[in-house]
């Protein structure tokens, strides 16, 4: 796999991460604000933009394992690749 492809799929993944995060925040204060009273639309809308700033915050640190979008091929590839010979000096 190229390493262009590979840049490719591991940005989409950190995007999709960063929107599930984004949602999961949203639905769980949504509901703790709502368990102390009735909401209103700046609050609302607080919550939307902060749990934004803080999933992409949390996204940004996120390691993504690149061997998780390696084919079984691909995989065997990189393992056959010859290693550099270490030479000796005597």
């Amino acid at each position: 796999m190229k390493k262009s492809k590979l840049k490719s799929l591991v940005k989409s993944a950190r995007k999709t991460a960063e929107k599930d995060i984004r949602l999961s925040l949203e639905a769980s204060l949504k509901d703790l604000a709502a368990q102390f009273g009735e909401g209103s639309k700046k609050l609302n809308k607080d919550i939307q933009k902060g749990s934004k700033q803080l999933a992409k915050k949390l996204a940004k640190d996120l390691r993504i394992d690149k061997s998780a979008f390696m084919t079984k091929e691909d995989a065997a590839i990189v393992e056959a690749e010859p290693q550099p010979a270490e030479t000796e000096k005597v």
